[in-house]
């Protein structure tokens, strides 16, 4: 109890030097002046422990009895006050910082979309802007069902959208629709014509009557497996005819190339400029910010203040860096690369494979014309219904 007390009214710890301390003592007592645990050092000294509000009285008995006193180290009264102001000081920044945390927590400032392949994000972001959900918005009277539906309404690409909100960030889960399969239709007549012309190789008929002879030229349209069927003893009837009629074709692809421009290296002299992003707004500190700068790449970084996970603020930084860069001339020779694509399209494009092929190059108007001709052996039959 005693040492609360000390805390309280405060302790100061005095050194007293002289002469006769014992002097001063007698006047303590005599002035009922309170001392704690004094004690002798030697001789001539003295110390004590006097409260911070009675220091005053002692230093006036001490110059009175001819000696000198010194204050050694104090413990709480007005120390203690002014520590107590400090951290009540820091409580009340905690406090009111963490108030703004609560209160922007009630704002959505970053939107993240899960799921969104093959759709555009950019009208994902309008279209939930138009149903209410944007950077800045108070999420609390957002109604995720109405959200959903006016959504789905407007994206029919949509199956599935689900909004979950995490510390001011509102993610969108989204299940795109899946495509409709495309149904083999097994029923109905139908002939198997040449989708390109060729020489025909090989024919392997499982419904159907065959036209088509191997070693015979067939152009492109041309009836290969016939859905209408011949008999001697009935009147023709209509099948599905199905099977495979494997031919050697001929292609010839062009593409045009324009001049090479050149490749980028890096070039000398590094330079950055900053702004600031306050919720949806932008400020610059730089001029001509929409000015393009030509001779450099712009790398953008963009700095969010916030928590992964926890809490985002709508304050964040943007720094930009212009990294100029010297154009150098390409050894490579342009046509081999767009060859090597032109083969690849052709291989996409064939049901079977490519036999030999060849390529040439040639300089027209400052432009390289690339010609692919190739030898294929591929799958011609095409299914084409019979209209009655």
């Amino acid at each position: 109890m005693a040492r609360v007390e000390e805390n309280i009214r405060g302790l100061v710890h005095a050194e007293i030097s002289g002469a006769e301390p014992e002097a001063l003592l007698n006047a303590c007592l005599l002035e009922e002046l309170p001392l704690v645990r004094p004690q002798s050092v030697d001789r001539w000294t003295l110390r004590l422990g006097v409260y911070e509000g009675d220091l005053p009285r002692l230093e006036e008995l001490a110059a009175n009895c001819g000696c000198e006193l010194r204050v050694l180290f104090q413990r709480g009264g007005s120390r203690m006050g002014k520590l107590l102001r400090r951290r009540l000081g820091l409580l009340l920044a905690a406090g009111t910082l963490l108030a703004l945390l609560f209160i922007s927590s009630l704002f959505v400032w970053e939107i993240r979309l899960v799921g969104a392949d093959g759709i555009s994000r950019g009208r994902l972001l309008r279209k939930l802007e138009e149903s209410g959900l944007r950077c800045g918005c108070f999420w609390p009277t957002l109604d995720a069902d109405v959200l959903r539906d006016r959504v789905l309404l407007h994206e029919p690409r949509l199956a599935w959208l689900a909004v979950n909100i995490h510390g001011s960030v509102a993610e969108v889960r989204l299940l795109p629709r899946a495509e409709k399969p495309e149904l083999l239709q097994e029923s109905g007549a139908a002939d198997l014509r040449a989708c390109h012309a060729g020489l025909v190789r090989h024919i392997s008929a499982r419904s159907g009557q065959v036209l088509a002879q191997p070693g015979r030229a067939v152009t492109e349209g041309e009836v290969l497996i016939s859905g209408t069927v011949e008999s001697i003893t009935a009147a023709p009837r209509q099948v599905r005819a199905q099977g495979e009629v494997w031919a050697d074709t001929w292609y010839e692809l062009t593409a045009v190339c324009p001049p090479p421009q050149g490749k980028e290296s890096a070039g000398a002299g590094l330079r950055g400029r900053f702004a600031l992003k306050i919720g949806g707004k932008r400020i610059n500190f730089y001029q001509n910010g929409g000015k393009t700068i030509d001779g450099c790449d712009k790398i953008v970084h963009e700095y969010n203040l916030g928590i992964e996970g926890l809490f985002r603020l709508p304050l964040g930084f943007v720094w930009e860096e212009l990294r100029p860069y010297r154009t150098s001339e390409i050894s490579r020779d342009p046509g081999e690369e767009l060859g090597q694509r032109l083969i690849a399209s052709l291989d996409e494009h064939i049901e079977g494979e490519i036999v030999s092929s060849g390529l040439s190059a040639a300089e027209v108007d400052g432009m390289t014309v690339v010609t692919l001709r190739a030898q294929c052996r591929e799958n011609i039959a095409q299914t084409v219904d019979i209209i009655p």
